[in-house]
């Protein structure tokens, strides 16, 4: 807020410098009013300087209203700006409450709000790529000289897949784990825990603009989306390493059918209509529970129910398949084996 305002000053004050020479009663008028913004821009300043927030937030909140009426009495309106103004209002009246210092909403500090930022941001495609780098790995090993070495093992197929998926989702979740302790362990020891009630953008289809609700109300929901979503990376890659049995191919489709429909969803119009039905939707959970995907497609049925729903049927619906496959090519090997002891 200081910074803004700062910056705001010394652009009022260059203004009013270069309008200095003209006298007509047009121009009088626009100087006056870029002093009465100057001279709210420095009330800010101020009490942000000494840290009186609930003050800082009062006048902001003033500064707002005033910018907001003089854009609706403006001869065009810009609409854009107005929800800008509207959305601005609504976060200082809740920090106003909370009487907390605003932190960046580009590169916040804090323990919750960066272990927030680094999943929304990184972690929905770092760890779906670390996944699908380990796991191709390790399911298209037991294919080595085009011998199917779970064969070997006094296990049938459900539980040689249980066992292999059991051990995918144990590492997939600690990898989430580590990532969200990590990020929020090392930005809480710089600049402390920060608030679990501070606000976070909502967005929301019956309001043009978005609202602010508690941070710490995201944080189960979008942890439970990047685990459920590591699952089904999991399954997905044990499913192509099953039918392709080999590294390379494994990964290469993995990373384009999954990194690249979950990047390209939101801008294609195409996917955008159908991707409540598509996994790969929900691996920013961040994006999803703020309802931000939901706005930014025109799609409300973007959800956190919904990507629950979504994942948990297409985890099956994988584990299925990969089953049938085994099954499939486990009855040919049976009835070669059976072939060759008859001649």
């Amino acid at each position: 807020m200081a910074s803004n305002s700062k910056d705001q000053i010394t652009f009022d004050t260059r203004q009013i410098k270069r309008s200095a020479f003209d006298k007509t009663k047009a121009n009088r008028d626009n100087i006056k009013l870029t002093q009465k913004d100057r001279q709210m821009n420095r009330r800010i300043q101020k009490m942000t300087k000494i840290k009186k927030w609930r003050s800082a937030y009062r006048s902001q909140i003033a500064y707002n209203n005033w910018q907001l009426q003089s854009e609706n009495n403006s001869r065009v309106v810009d609409r854009s700006l107005v929800n800008l103004w509207m959305s601005e209002i609504y976060r200082c009246h809740y920090l106003y409450k909370l009487n907390l210092p605003e932190q960046s909403r580009s590169s916040p500090t804090t323990g919750i709000s960066f272990a927030m930022f680094v999943d929304q941001m990184i972690s929905s495609v770092l760890i779906p790529l670390l996944i699908i780098f380990n796991f191709g790995l390790l399911y298209t090993r037991r294919f080595g000289h085009n011998v199917d070495k779970d064969r070997l093992l006094p296990m049938s197929i459900k539980q040689s897949e249980w066992h292999n998926l059991s051990v995918g989702y144990t590492v997939a979740g600690l990898f989430v784990l580590i990532a969200v302790v990590t990020s929020l362990l090392a930005a809480s020891l710089i600049s402390g825990f920060g608030n679990w009630r501070y606000p976070i953008a909502f967005y929301t289809p019956k309001l043009p603009f978005n609202i602010y609700v508690s941070q710490g109300s995201l944080v189960l929901p979008t942890l439970i989306l990047r685990i459920l979503s590591a699952c089904f990376i999991v399954t997905c890659v044990y499913c192509i390493a099953t039918l392709t049995k080999q590294v390379l191919s494994t990964v290469l489709i993995s990373t384009l059918m999954l990194i690249g429909t979950s990047l390209v969803t939101p801008d294609l119009k195409l996917l955008a209509k159908v991707g409540q039905y598509l996994p790969t939707s929900y691996f920013n959970g961040v994006n999803v529970t703020s309802g931000q995907l939901a706005y930014e497609t025109r799609n409300i049925q973007f959800s956190y129910i919904h990507g629950v729903v979504t994942l948990f049927i297409w985890i099956v619906v994988l584990m299925v398949i990969s089953y049938v496959i085994q099954r499939i090519r486990q009855r040919y090997y049976d009835n070669g084996i059976a072939g060759i002891s008859e001649n």
